[in-house]
């Protein structure tokens, strides 16, 4: 499962900002506080996948507002960096839907087609992440050292990275599933920016072009990326950076590992901030339980004490600083409790296809948000049957007849359960099929 960063909407109305689609939380009714709301317009939600590189989006699960207003969700397209993933164009309304991408890109954009409020309740994307460099072509020359270099406005002391200004010695990137395109065609309208390691400094939007142009930075990092907004392919004759380098303390990370062999659930981090001086050091950084981030915090202010809210589940707790400088800890408080390591119930049959017209689950025992393997398994119990099944996440279906659909790969039902994201709980009309076990109800 990949986690997403920063995100934006068209508009925002009732109070449904962006950040709802996903807070974690899996409730599809408005007043619990987690969907997002638009204005009646064909709007959009974007969000930016949160890592350093591209990623290889998988497929994308949508949780519809389920209290009223269901059918305003029905005419929508799912794009992966300006690619289509897939559309959605129905009377019928949904609960939860899986939409299958095998894109690569960066930003998750949900565009509205009708004029209604776009409203979701939660959105996960599953995949995984790719190499920096997707296209597997190396510059011919080193563009910039490994030393850290600041890039301000051009001055007097210069460093200049860069190989020779010949058009025969232009660099053209494929497409390879990524809007990563520059063009400098005189009728193409170029939309781009900069950034040190990945940090805008500069950006250009115009109907015009140039042939060579500066732009002020004033970044401090080691990695120079142009990215492109539009889908064209990129084309750079040369590069050139300015600046001077400087020498800064290496990012610090202060990690924290339990004696335990116990996995504990982490509700809550309270992090106590140097106050003496130096307070806007701590203002850039983030939280992760086992490598699971659960918290991050940026900001041009400081703080005295914070308390973060986490609701992970590890061993390791890790505070990483984003930025370089020193990383000052008076005092860090964890809150939770250990978290039994239970024998699932149930053994694993396999995966299997279902159909609509001949099902082999017709009989759905109950669909919820605390869905697990326990609860379905004591469900189908009760009702006498030989085995049960998970699907869409939060279905539970019972049964003694399976396969007759054929059987699907393991990785078709690895959608984590509603009420146990440890465990799978099948796919889009996909079961995970297990048997019933007596011994754990």
């Amino acid at each position: 499962k990949l986690q997403f960063g920063e995100c934006y909407q068209s508009s925002t109305s009732s109070g449904g900002a962006c950040e709802r689609a996903f807070d974690g939380r899996i409730n599809q009714h408005y007043a619990a506080g987690s969907c997002t709301h638009t204005k009646a317009e064909k709007g959009f939600w974007q969000a930016y996948i949160r890592g350093s590189g591209f990623a290889r989006v998988r497929f994308v699960l949508i949780y519809n507002r389920l209290d009223c207003c269901s059918d305003r969700l029905n005419s929508f397209s799912i794009f992966l960096d300006g690619q289509e993933c897939e559309s959605y164009s129905s009377r019928k309304s949904f609960s939860v839907k899986i939409f299958r991408c095998n894109k690569v890109g960066q930003m998750l954009v949900i565009k509205n087609r009708i004029k209604t409020p776009l409203t979701l309740c939660e959105v996960q994307i599953f995949g995984n992440y790719i190499p920096r460099n997707p296209y597997g072509v190396e510059p011919s020359t080193t563009t910039i050292t490994n030393s850290i270099a600041t890039i301000p406005a051009l001055t007097p002391k210069m460093r200049r990275a860069g190989g020779r200004r010949e058009p025969s010695r232009c660099l053209t990137f494929g497409r390879f599933e990524s809007p990563t395109g520059l063009t400098v065609a005189q009728t193409a309208k170029q939309h781009f920016v900069i950034m040190v390691d990945g940090h805008e400094c500069a950006s250009y939007k115009s109907n015009s072009f140039f042939s060579i142009r500066a732009f002020k930075c004033d970044r401090i990092g080691q990695v120079v990326t142009v990215r492109n907004r539009k889908t064209s392919p990129l084309t750079l004759c040369e590069v050139q950076v300015y600046g001077e380098e400087v020498k800064l303390p290496t990012p610090k990370i202060w990690l924290v590992a339990s004696d335990s062999q116990e996995r504990s659930l982490v509700k809550q981090v309270r992090i106590y901030n140097r106050l003496d001086c130096c307070s806007e050091r701590l203002n850039d950084f983030s939280i992760t339980v086992d490598g699971q981030e659960c918290a991050s915090f940026k900001s041009s202010g400081f703080f005295s004490v914070k308390t973060f809210q986490c609701n992970k589940v590890g061993q390791k707790l890790r505070i990483n600083n984003r930025k370089r400088s020193p990383l000052t800890l008076c005092e860090v408080q964890v809150f939770g409790e250990k978290k039994k390591s239970a024998i699932k119930a149930g053994h694993f049959v396999g995966c299997f296809f279902e159909s609509n017209h001949w099902p082999d689950f017709d009989s759905l025992a109950s669909s919820s948000d605390d869905m697990t393997r326990e609860k379905c398994n004591c469900l189908c119990l009760k009702r006498g049957t030989s085995v049960f099944a998970l699907r869409e996440g939060n279905q539970c279906r019972c049964g003694d007849n399976y396969g007759s659909n054929g059987e699907a790969e393991r990785s078709d039902c690895r959608l984590p359960c509603a009420g146990d994201s440890d465990q799978m709980c099948g796919g889009r009309m996909v079961n995970a099929v297990f048997k019933v076990d007596k011994n754990h109800c």
